[in-house]
């Protein structure tokens, strides 16, 4: 059952979105700019980016007060169940509720949960038959409705946590599934995961609160390692970790964040670090040393999400010091990133590809110390 839930959680992911385009609404290029000018261009974009979320929840926000309608006081004495069956953009979320068994658990008195709460847009993201009330009410299959049953308690904590009592910056949580979501908190928004916006939080309930989110949380079925094996675009990257002994480092447990070059990134270096078989023939020991502190200075020893990126936040990574930090600029479905010896920044797309293990950023280029 474990594997199948592995395996129905790669498949709502998608293949395609991992090199595949993606739904936020801010995914322009930045044009070509001389030097001195791409902080300043890379600023307005993010400037722009965070406005442009801002008037997103500002704008659902509206439009859910109108929904609530009448008594709100009356409204705060029904339980989470009975709230979601009354809002017209949560029809995804009660079949899936209904459909898994969870009913009883989410209007029980005692529970006083937190509960994110995927919006139908949210499902309507999801392959069939995932992705909309009637699809998921005519689901037969037992094992799907289990792993169905898993991921809806991964968008549930056992205590009640206010959108005030999230800590700024970067912290997480564990679900009923006993699972970790993470928070992104800052510039007046709330991610989960990196992916998942708020739309709105504090919604009270009987028995605890919900936070109204625009993606669908999926669990990581996969560690870095195995994300970066399984894809053919990174064989430069695995016969680097390989070449440096640092595979393993990706294989268990941990909470990394890693900015992977595509093979494409490192042919725009120099041979003998240009593809997999140059990197596997090299034998001279300095070159291997200089290979192991470049890809060091890929890997931060936390978690960062697109939106950590900050606008030129300073990101810690595990190269050697003093020339061990990046600068970051934030965005949704890309990000920017730049290396200290780095002429300009790197795009990062896509990005917040979440593993078990930690949390993978695509890079268009090798990040220099």
């Amino acid at each position: 059952m474990k594997r199948f839930l592995f395996q129905s959680v790669a498949a709502l992911t998608g293949i395609a979105l991992f090199f595949g385009s993606c739904t936020k609404e801010r995914s322009a290029d930045i044009p070509a700019v001389s030097q001195q000018n791409e902080e300043a261009v890379l600023k307005t974009e993010a400037d722009k980016t965070v406005s442009d979320q801002q008037q997103t929840t500002s704008a659902f926000e509206r439009d859910f007060t109108g929904m609530m309608g009448g008594n709100i006081a009356a409204r705060h004495q029904q339980n989470i169940v009975q709230i979601a069956q009354s809002l017209p953009v949560f029809k995804s979320l009660v079949a899936a509720v209904v459909k898994t068994g969870l009913a009883g658990t989410l209007s029980s008195a005692s529970l006083n949960a937190t509960v994110f709460a995927p919006a139908d847009a949210a499902f309507a993201k999801l392959p069939a038959p995932f992705n909309n009330a009637a699809n998921i009410s005519g689901i037969t299959n037992p094992a799907q409705i289990e792993a169905l049953k898993s991921i809806l308690l991964y968008h549930v904590l056992g205590t009640e946590v206010r959108r005030n009592q999230i800590a700024a910056g970067r912290s997480s949580a564990v679900t009923l599934n006993t699972g970790k979501i993470y928070f992104s908190n800052s510039l007046g928004l709330l991610f989960v995961n990196g992916n998942s916006l708020v739309l709105i939080a504090n919604v009270d309930a009987s028995n605890g609160i919900i936070h109204v989110i625009d993606d669908v949380l999926l669990p990581p079925s996969q560690t870095i390692a195995q994300i970066a094996v399984g894809n053919p675009a990174f064989s430069s990257l695995v016969a680097a970790l390989s070449k440096t002994n640092l595979v393993g480092v990706f294989t268990g447990a941990g909470d990394f964040t890693v900015f992977a070059p595509t093979d494409a990134a490192f042919a725009k270096l120099p041979a003998p670090f240009n593809n997999a078989a140059n990197i596997s023939a090299i034998t001279n020991q300095t070159q291997i040393d200089a290979l192991a502190n470049i890809l060091k200075y890929h890997v931060s020893g936390s978690r960062y999400f697109a939106w950590d990126f900050g606008i030129f936040n300073s990101i810690p990574t595990l190269a050697a010091p003093s020339s061990n930090t990046l600068r970051g600029i934030l965005g949704f479905d890309n990000g920017w990133i730049k290396g200290k010896s780095n002429a300009t920044f790197s795009k990062a797309q896509p990005v917040n590809i979440l593993a078990t293990n930690g949390v993978v950023h695509v890079m268009d280029q090798v990040l220099l110390p």
